[in-house]
């Protein structure tokens, strides 16, 4: 008989960043008035369609079962550039840190073998 396993209600915690990058990146890519004043003043404007597609990849590699470290990866690396950005110019990182850990806490919940370290991952000298 098939053992259960008891899925943990915080699994679909990594859902809500996804959903607040991916509209992020949609309102980047429509290129909605106030979010262009905000980044024109950050010197950044005529960065935001590549901010956009670049938020679009890495949400796509992780959505992707078979690319998923390699997603989580980057959108953990892209959210430490949002919360290095906010640092620098002053405003409080707060957003990028929420987003951050609410990544990391449903990622550990979803997908637990992500964290383990068995004999096969360590490389032997």
């Amino acid at each position: 008989m098939k053992e259960q396993v008891k899925k943990s209600k915080w699994r679909f915690v990594w859902m809500l960043p996804m959903l607040l990058l991916t509209v992020t990146a949609l309102v980047e890519l429509l290129q909605v008035e106030s979010l262009v004043k905000e980044m024109d003043t950050k010197g950044m404007s005529h960065m935001l369609n590549y901010l956009a597609i670049v938020k679009l990849f890495c949400i796509a590699v992780f959505l992707y079962p078979k690319t998923r470290h390699i997603g989580f990866l980057l959108c953990t690396a892209y959210i430490g550039g949002i919360i290095a950005s906010n640092w620098m110019t002053h405003e409080p990182p707060i957003p990028g840190v929420v987003l951050m850990v609410l990544l990391w806490i449903g990622v550990y919940f979803e997908f637990p073998h992500f964290f383990k370290i068995t004999q096969n991952t360590i490389v032997n000298e």
